[in-house]
């Protein structure tokens, strides 16, 4: 019924062979501890650099043995809907072929079906119920290292569900990263745009996001974890702290989980709850976490949206909640939700010209645009501003027939001018945008208005340029100067 480790290497293998326009398979630069080759995919279609990627990554813990089948299974659904043209249908949802196509054409998918190899194996040959991978734990009889506890987030602070007792089935390992399986994770979020990773569990129905060592605040920017006074093999000292998350982030977590949990419902009624990792319970070292806390303690580092889905309900034993006797409708409501996980790291602009208009010619015009604006740190913090502010409005404006309306046109003269470096901003032009940015300032949350009124103001000041002044402007100046007039130096 699952697939084996070579089973699943050879479908990877199989796919990309069939369909080498769209999918890839390469080996990772480092084996398993027993010396067994990981292997990952990437999906794409079409040209175009510096695109949004996102990771999955499945069969961390061993006995979780549905998830990188489903990894594999999601992989060949979005080829041969690309192919074919053929929609995704998954029970009560489906999946438009023109989303996939959206999908494979805009983003670069990762997916590492199973980073734990040798788990696999030995849960497939020898102990059903094993955990860890299979590390020889030296001067003791206990074998294994929790993948999930071995990154370098809080590495061996024994919160809650974290041990540095090789007998544990929590062990976080003889050092950080010790581990070739979880390095290989690493060298991944290293060496790609990672913009969103997912790391897929079972079981619980659950759809968690950071933090999992300490409850989640918004308001002291001090408490990090870059600075947190810990011991290796203790508890946080403090017992009140919270970790701080930005505002922005904290809603990017909510409203991207909640639609995930909503894709997810929509396949066959199963309700997910949406939680912080502590929710779960307390944890250090996780893969999910580390990934989004990278840029906290490297400022030069991606910025990367870390989740964990907990597929599949408790079924009466640990054995059968692991690998139950019929996986298939949990695994086609995972894929739901990762699909949905998916659309929501495409950018807001590439999804609403897609959807709005049907056609990518002011796309590509814009991508050219957004390009250049990467090129400089000031320009960067605009792509930023742009990524924060499109999570929870871009559903707002595509539901809302109005809304989508005023969109399309917007898209459409923003192509236009982005195409030609000589064409002029209208007044007319930033006008309706500043309307549609007031109407999304009253619909979507509080929390986004002063970012909408900051990018309003910068609006006014464009007036009259070309796009090429308009371009240079905003590589200039960041969201962030308001201080010196947006005139352009030429």
């Amino acid at each position: 019924m699952y697939r084996t480790v070579s089973q699943l290497d050879t479908a990877g293998s199989t796919l990309a062979a069939t369909h080498p326009q769209l999918c890839t398979q390469f080996t990772l630069p480092e084996s398993s501890v027993q010396g067994r080759p990981v292997r990952a995919l990437r999906l794409r279609a079409g040209d175009g650099n510096n695109r949004r990627g996102v990771l999955l990554v499945g069969g961390t813990h061993a006995r979780e043995l549905m998830n990188p089948d489903l990894l594999i299974e999601l992989a060949v659904d979005l080829v041969i809907s690309y192919r074919t043209g053929s929609d995704v249908v998954l029970g009560g949802r489906t999946w438009p072929a023109a989303d996939i196509k959206l999908t494979l054409e805009t983003l670069d998918v990762y997916l590492l079906p199973c980073v734990n190899p040798d788990g696999r194996h030995f849960v497939m040959t020898v102990d059903g119920l094993w955990r860890k991978n299979r590390r020889d734990n030296a001067g003791t009889t206990c074998d294994g290292v929790d993948l999930n506890r071995n990154a370098d987030l809080l590495w061996g602070i024994t919160e809650g569900q974290t041990s540095c007792d090789p007998c544990s089935d929590v062990y976080c390992g003889p050092s950080v990263f010790s581990e070739p399986e979880t390095r290989n994770v690493r060298h991944l979020l290293d060496s790609h745009g990672i913009d969103c990773f997912a790391d897929v569990h079972s079981y619980s129905e659950l759809v968690l996001h950071p933090w999992g060592h300490a409850p989640t605040q918004t308001t002291d920017p001090t408490k990090r974890f870059t600075t947190l006074p810990a011991t290796a093999c203790q508890p946080i000292r403090d017992p009140s702290y919270a970790e701080y998350m930005t505002p922005r982030d904290l809603m990017r977590f909510e409203s991207v989980g909640d639609r995930i949990v909503q894709a997810i419902a929509d396949v066959r009624g199963r309700n997910y709850t949406r939680e912080t990792g502590l929710g779960l319970y307390p944890t250090t070292g996780t893969l999910s976490d580390y990934a989004y806390a990278r840029h906290i303690a490297d400022s030069t580092r991606h910025k990367t949206y870390g989740f964990t889905l907990e597929t599949g309900p408790w079924q009466g034993s640990a054995a059968e909640s692991f690998h139950p006797a019929n996986p298939e409708p949990i695994k086609r409501e995972a894929e739901s939700g990762l699909l949905e996980l998916i659309r929501q790291a495409i950018c807001a602009i590439e999804l609403a010209g897609w959807k709005l208009l049907n056609r990518d010619t002011e796309i590509l015009a814009l991508r050219r645009v957004r390009d250049e604006l990467g090129g400089t740190e000031e320009g960067r913090g605009w792509i930023t501003l742009f990524e924060q502010l499109q999570a929870p409005l871009v559903n707002i404006v595509l539901e809302d027939p109005e809304l989508a309306g005023r969109a399309a046109r917007l898209v459409t003269a923003a192509g236009a001018q982005a195409a030609d470096d000589g064409a002029v901003l209208a007044s007319e032009t930033t006008g309706e945008a500043h309307e549609f940015m007031q109407a999304l300032a009253e619909r979507g949350p509080e929390e986004l208005r002063d970012d909408l009124q900051a990018v309003q103001d910068r609006l006014g000041a464009l007036v009259g340029l070309s796009t090429a002044e308009i371009v240079h402007s905003l590589t200039e100046r960041g969201p962030a100067d308001t201080s010196v007039s947006d005139r352009p130096v030429i």
